[in-house]
């Protein structure tokens, strides 16, 4: 990591619509394309990455094939460079704090995501997900894409 290089936090919503065709997945696919800043996540991106793949593949068909593919790509996003930060206890009590905050509204899941970002060398955050994202942006985070359908509260299923 370069000395004033933008580092960016990386949300299982975007992931998602990277691997699966989604309503934001040629937007998230052309904003990867030309991200060129270090992306980190944590590794509750792979419990989480993992459970989406698997309700689309129940609940909303997603064919074996296509689930196949995804979780290798998936592997292969993990293996080219995306560093991962570990959850310990500290991150999870953080995470806790944040859901005590009732205007930030947000969700377990997402609360963990922002107890790691704002624990990292992170300034941005990469969401499809609006509420993650405006939470984000009350914590000091800036987004690192915008979000184009404005109903659009989650990606995962």
């Amino acid at each position: 990591m370069n000395v004033g290089e933008d580092v960016i936090y990386l949300d299982t919503s975007v992931v998602v619509a990277l691997l699966t065709p989604e309503e934001a997945s040629d937007h998230a696919l052309l904003w990867f394309a030309n991200s060129h800043e270090v992306l980190i996540s944590s590794d509750w991106l792979i419990t989480e990455t993992h459970s989406a793949l698997g309700m689309k593949r129940r609940l909303a068909g997603l064919p074996e094939k296509a689930w196949r593919t995804a979780l290798q790509q998936f592997e292969r996003l993990l293996l080219d460079g995306l560093e991962l930060h570990g959850l310990d206890r500290a991150r999870f009590r953080d995470a806790a704090e944040l859901l005590q905050e009732s205007s930030l509204g947000l969700r377990a899941g997402d609360a963990l995501h922002l107890a790691v970002a704002l624990h990292s060398p992170c300034t941005k955050l990469a969401t499809l997900d609006r509420r993650l994202q405006k939470a984000g942006v009350a914590l000091g985070l800036k987004p690192a894409l915008v979000i184009a359908d404005q109903n659009r509260n989650d990606t995962l299923p």
